[in-house]
């Protein structure tokens, strides 16, 4: 065999088996901190079980994710790992239609054919919201990148939960324009603005990084010009200078209980869906400090 070069069909014998020994994850990007991470940890318990893991990105695109799971499904994947996009009703209805064990993770949908785990995306947001107000912070933005995802909402609904019981808070919700120049011009006009944000909070560690950025090329300094808080863990989360305030995922968790419940539906298909949900924890940082009078 080596002499030869031969390497063992795998499709033929998936084809033979009726299995794979492959899960597919279809994720919306790889550059963020944490999605990063959930692919390391996915990849370590399937080697460990003596699966592969074969991972398509959807890039958000409803339309793309529905080819990309499609790819996934024609390649006879025993079972599919999804991060959704924001319309995922056509993935979800292909997945069904073909009896492929799935679980979705991170983001809740109606959709109760399908296992999720995810973390309290509501609780977390309304949590970390008010240790930034019991700081004294008044004055608070909320930056995301796209209102359509239900974790988005879901945050906003404890970012305005929170505000909402602070007499004299002022709140600002603002979606990232994908261009960075773009954005550089909404940071600065909100800074600018007669009620400019004391402290700001970033969705996921891709915005804190453009947000540091745009803050450092404006000649601005965090806390004492305006304190920053940010979901996800990068890790240059604290080696930034001062180092980064975060709300932790249970990565590690999420993974776990995700991989289990993929085990389970590939054992007993007719299970029972389950609803799983974590609880994430803010890490204080030096970023968040009390506004300067």
């Amino acid at each position: 065999m080596a002499a030869l070069g031969y390497v063992p069909n795998a499709a033929a014998q998936s084809l033979r088996r009726s299995e794979s020994r492959v899960i597919g994850l279809c994720t919306p990007l790889t550059s963020s901190a944490y999605f990063a991470a959930l692919l390391e940890m996915f990849e370590e318990l399937a080697a460990a079980e003596g699966y592969e893991i074969m991972q398509v990105l959807s890039r958000g695109d409803p339309a793309l994710e529905l080819r990309r799971v499609q790819a996934l499904v024609g390649r006879n994947v025993d079972g599919l790992i999804l991060i959704p996009t924001h319309d995922a009703r056509a993935t979800l209805d292909l997945l069904a239609d073909r009896g492929v064990p799935t679980v979705i993770v991170d983001r809740v949908l109606p959709d109760r054919r399908f296992d999720y785990v995810a973390i309290d995306d509501r609780k977390a947001m309304r949590d970390a919201t008010r240790a930034v107000l019991a700081m004294g912070h008044r004055r608070v933005l909320y930056i995301v990148r796209d209102t359509r995802l239900p974790t988005t909402r879901l945050r906003i609904q404890g970012f305005e939960q929170a505000m909402a019981d602070q007499r004299g808070a002022h709140k600002t919700v603002l979606q990232r324009d994908p261009a960075d120049d773009a954005f550089g011009t909404q940071v600065k006009g909100a800074l600018a603005s007669a009620k400019p944000p004391t402290a700001i909070i970033a969705s996921n560690s891709m915005i804190a990084l453009s947000l540091v950025r745009i803050l450092m090329d404006a000649g601005l300094r965090w806390p004492d010009d305006v304190s920053l808080l940010a979901f996800d863990e990068p890790v240059w989360a604290p080696i930034l200078s001062p180092p980064l305030a975060v709300v932790r995922h249970p990565t590690a968790h999420i993974a776990q209980e995700a991989w289990q419940r993929i085990v389970l539906r590939l054992r007993e298909p007719r299970a029972p869906p389950k609803r799983i949900t974590l609880l994430a924890q803010l890490v204080p940082g030096a970023s968040l400090a009390p506004p300067v009078a």
